[in-house]
């Protein structure tokens, strides 16, 4: 029996069997800091910090640290809304828990504070399950009377095929690309359109 013909039914099997991948994210509304995190199978794919400076985003990667500046109409932008939008639907979310840890340094307003922000998730978490009955959703909270703290974290188990997510990247690329030749052409109109009519005005 030749044990290589296994070989293409195993990729077979592979490539559309859905994977589970576990995502981690954090932030400090403070220091306007946090960090994100991908796994499979407890195997770090990805594992970023990042801090908010005006209109740049400061990333450190291991030992590098780049500066990357805030465009929202950029191509990298659109292609990760593009992306985002495509492996929506074709993702289960098998769970979700968020933490969070805030404080005012007064007892009575941080226990308001936290009381608005768990309606807030509570009601997130109303439309998740509407969307994805299945999916098992956790709130962890803890207030800080005396100090001022405001930490948010989260982290989701989601399952995938290869294959869809393959097919939304090259997708996606596709049409981030129109989209931004599409934004491109539409500013340089807008620019064209304004200095005809300065030139108008000035005449």
């Amino acid at each position: 029996m030749n044990y290589y013909l296994f070989i293409p039914f195993f990729i077979i099997i592979l490539f559309f069997f859905p994977i589970k991948l576990e995502a981690r994210a954090s932030f400090n509304v403070l220091n306007f800091s946090g960090a994100v995190g991908v796994f499979l199978f407890k195997i770090k794919l990805l594992h970023q910090m990042f801090w908010i400076k005006g209109k740049k985003i400061i990333t450190q990667n291991d030992d590098e640290i780049e500066t990357v500046e805030m465009d929202f109409h950029s191509e990298e932008i659109i292609f990760l809304q593009t992306f985002m939008k495509e492996i929506k639907d074709k993702t289960r979310l098998k769970q979700l828990a968020v933490f969070y840890n805030i404080g005012t340094g007064d007892a009575f307003s941080s226990a308001m504070v936290a009381g608005l922000v768990n309606f807030v998730v509570t009601s997130l978490f109303t439309n998740i399950k509407n969307q994805k009955p299945t999916a098992s959703l956790s709130l962890n909270n803890t207030i800080s009377y005396n100090r001022e703290i405001c930490q948010f974290a989260l982290t989701c188990i989601l399952s995938i095929s290869l294959f869809d997510v393959l097919y939304s990247f090259c997708h996606s690329i596709v049409l981030s690309k129109h989209q931004a030749e599409q934004k491109k052409t539409q500013t340089e109109n807008e620019d064209k359109t304004q200095t005809e009519d300065k030139t108008q005005n000035a005449g």
